[in-house]
């Protein structure tokens, strides 16, 4: 189950910071009217971006594919750490 959710959280990552990557390459040249729609994974953001706020929701959409991909890359080398111990980790015993 854990490699999953890293596998997800990669996934979720490189979709956020392509996204990112995207908006950052319209700029303001490509923009018809007042603004753009702004959607992820078939979900609207937001319906009218203004021409001016699109660098901000570039930068938003690549630092949380960031910090997606620091958690899957996090979670890939603390259960890799464990599958080389072949020891299961145990609870410390606090009493």
């Amino acid at each position: 189950m854990r490699w999953i959710t890293g596998i997800l959280f990669s996934l979720i990552g490189v979709l956020l910071l392509t996204e990112g990557m995207n908006l950052r390459a319209i700029g303001a040249e490509d923009v018809d009217g007042s603004g753009i729609g702004v959607s992820f994974l078939w979900i609207e953001i937001n319906k009218n971006v203004p021409t001016a706020e699109i660098p901000a929701y570039a930068n938003g959409f690549l630092g949380t594919g960031a910090i997606f991909l620091l958690l899957a890359v996090s979670s890939f080398v603390i259960l890799l750490k464990e599958k080389s111990s072949l020891e299961p980790i145990r609870r410390k015993n606090l009493a």
